[in-house]
């Protein structure tokens, strides 16, 4: 049984007889590796194409590798199975005796090599390696282990440290000794199986292949017969089209020199149309700097026009203006005149059953109106001068010109005078005649009834001399109710029937704040965008200014910001700005917050209330609170301001 083991192992044999099986199983394994190589796809035979992988492998060109196929298909199938492969390589071998043989015997001489150095190797060894290898070689598993180190080195350990147990060591290597060689049976007889198996499997593909090789040829036969048959027809065929080509190619060379002649025309007219070309450039040059040079001349006529347009505008606004000095100068000479009728209406009513001596004082005082309204006439047809009035003259003047017992005060409008030759020509005669024959049938009428600035409360002591006076200004949208609060502080009640304002309006209203007598001048200004520009004026000499939006119209409150810009550029920031947001009684159609007011006049820094025209809540509150932050910034001024003179200015006589 050993010696059987031994032989199938490759061991009792001479180390030369083991050389030659070596060679033969490295030759046969070579082989198949080869075969492997060229057979990538797994099909289980070759065909010549795939015999050229092999050049890598082998020191042979792909013509000798083909060579060498021809030579192994001794059948000329056209392929090779790894039988015939392996037979016919091995023949071939042998014949050519090319490197694969001396490598081979290489690898034999290799292994006879190795075997005998195993075999020196083990007459050197000690003892114990004599014992461990007449232990492996008595189990016949000398060639069983893959790395037999690990095993001696353990079945040395067992024999130095733990004796008792080397035998059961033993009898465990004998029994998986006897396992590994079974599993080493089973495998050859599995590959002994799968040899016949491919062995018939290459037999029945051969059929296969030489079957399928048949029908190949019968196929190739019958199309070479069809193709011949076609070929013939598509001769024909062709030779018909040539015919028609040559026709149509001969209509080509016709054709072609009709071109060639129209083609030398249009040259000719090509070289016209250059020279037209070039003097259409040239035209077109000249038209291009004519273009430029008048287009220069349009920017400049643009910037004239733009130059003159803004003139034109300029001269506009001084005509508007200089038309609103006339027509304010014009109302300004009415009023005064219908002042001294009423004034001369009510002297006449009032005196009538005096005695002697006061006539003497009324005709001194009518003789006075008079001789002031030729002056104001004579100044009226001057067409040579311009006269500014100054408004201290002109408030000195209204009050000397007042009666004595209250008559309502009234002040006018100060601004520069125009001339009124051609509208105030027929002089106050007629107006004095008429009046003094309807004098006693009808009673005196104002031009406005109720004056708006009238004062209904106060001595005629405090009339004539104000410890404190104050220019305010009131702005805003129209219909936001400046001219009902001016008249609601000034008159204490409320007019319904208030009409919008024209240009500007003027009242005065004097409070008694500190054991003082401030007079405020009220400028109600027009809301509409067209007098703009003539409120923007009143701001230069204005103390005070009341920017008024109405709660219930939220675009009122949005054009307060654009006010405020107004102010600040004209008056400057430190003047005193009162923020007052009226009808506040109209809660229920309110559009204005409280808190968005508030927070506009803190960011602005400016003093804020909301008002009621109508009721009358908190009208002189926010005035009267406005009049004493002008006090105190005018006291602050005072304190910081040099007196250089104590002695009392002497006040201009109206009149001698």
């Amino acid at each position: 049984m050993e010696e059987e083991e031994d032989g199938v192992n490759g061991f009792g044999r001479s180390p030369e007889r083991r050389g030659s099986d070596w060679g033969c199983i490295a030759l046969l394994d070579k082989t198949k590796e080869f075969f492997q190589t060229c057979d990538v796809e797994g099909k289980g035979f070759i065909t010549r194409t795939d015999m050229r992988r092999l050049h890598r492998e082998l020191p042979l060109s792909a013509e000798e590798l083909e060579d060498v196929f021809d030579s192994l298909d001794t059948d000329h199938t056209g392929y090779l199975t790894l039988e015939a492969f392996t037979s016919g390589f091995s023949r071939f071998s042998a014949i050519r005796g090319s490197l694969l043989g001396s490598h081979i015997s290489h690898l034999a001489k290799e292994a006879l090599y190795q075997s005998q150095w195993e075999a020196k190797l083990s007459g050197v060894e000690d003892e114990e390696e004599r014992h461990f290898c007449m232990l492996l070689e008595s189990l016949g598993a000398s060639n069983v282990f893959e790395d037999p180190d690990e095993v001696r080195s353990l079945w040395i350990q067992l024999r130095r440290d733990e004796p008792h147990l080397l035998s059961n060591f033993e009898e465990f290597l004998a029994r998986v000794t006897h396992q590994i060689k079974e599993a080493h049976q089973e495998k050859k007889e599995m590959e002994i199986a799968l040899q016949r198996k491919a062995a018939t499997h290459d037999s029945e593909i051969r059929y296969l292949y030489e079957e399928m090789e048949a029908q190949i040829k019968n196929e190739k036969e019958r199309l070479l017969l069809k193709d011949s048959e076609r070929l013939q027809l598509r001769s024909q065929d062709l030779e018909h089209q040539l015919l028609t080509k040559e026709r149509d190619l001969e209509q080509l060379f016709q054709k072609q020199k009709r071109l060639e002649h129209q083609c030398s025309e249009l040259s000719s007219e090509k070289q016209e149309s250059n020279v037209e070309n070039v003097k259409l450039k040239m035209t077109n040059n000249e038209l291009s700097r004519a273009l430029e040079s008048t287009s220069q001349e349009l920017v400049l006529a643009q910037e004239q026009l733009a130059i003159l347009q803004e003139q034109a505008s300029r001269l506009q606004r001084e005509k508007e203006m200089e038309m609103y000095r006339v027509t304010e100068g014009l109302q300004r000479e009415k009023q005064s005149l219908m002042k001294q009728l009423d004034l001369l209406r009510y002297n006449e009513n009032t005196h009538e059953d005096d005695t002697t001596t006061a006539t003497p004082t009324k005709a001194k005082r009518l003789s006075t109106k008079m001789a002031t309204s030729k002056r104001v006439l004579g100044r009226s047809r001057d067409k040579s001068k311009k006269v500014e009035i100054d408004k201290k003259v002109a408030e000195e003047e209204e009050v000397l010109d007042a009666p004595p017992d209250g008559w309502p005060l009234r002040r006018v409008i100060s601004i520069e005078e125009d001339h009124l030759p051609h509208l105030l020509q027929g002089g106050p005669q007629p107006l004095l005649k008429s009046y003094f024959t309807q004098s006693k049938k009808t009673p005196p009428v104002s031009p406005r009834g109720q004056p708006v600035g009238k004062e209904t409360s106060q001595k005629a002591k405090e009339l004539f001399a104000p410890d404190r006076l104050f220019k305010v200004v009131l702005v805003g949208n129209s219909s936001v109710g400046k001219t009902s609060l001016l008249r609601s502080f000034c008159e204490g009640r409320f007019h319904p029937s208030t009409t919008a304002t024209v240009g500007i309006d003027y009242s005065v209203k004097t409070l008694t704040l500190d054991n003082m007598q401030v007079a405020m001048q009220l400028w109600d200004t027009a809301g509409q965008e067209r007098y703009r520009s003539i409120t923007k004026q009143f701001f230069r000499k204005a103390d005070g200014v009341v920017v008024m939006y109405d709660v219930t119209v939220e675009e009122s409150f949005k054009a307060v910001w654009p006010w405020l810009t107004n102010v600040q550029e004209a008056a400057g920031e430190g003047i005193p700005i009162l923020l007052l947001g009226n009808k506040m009684d109209m809660d229920e159609d309110r559009e204005v917050s409280f808190k968005e007011a508030e927070q506009l006049a803190y960011e602005n820094k400016v003093m804020f209330f909301e008002v009621s025209a109508y009721t009358g809540k908190n009208v002189t509150e926010s005035l009267t609170h406005l009049a004493r932050v002008l006090m105190e910034q005018e006291d602050r001024v005072r304190d910081t301001t040099v007196i250089l003179s104590t002695q009392p200015v002497k006040k201009k006589a109206c009149c001698k």
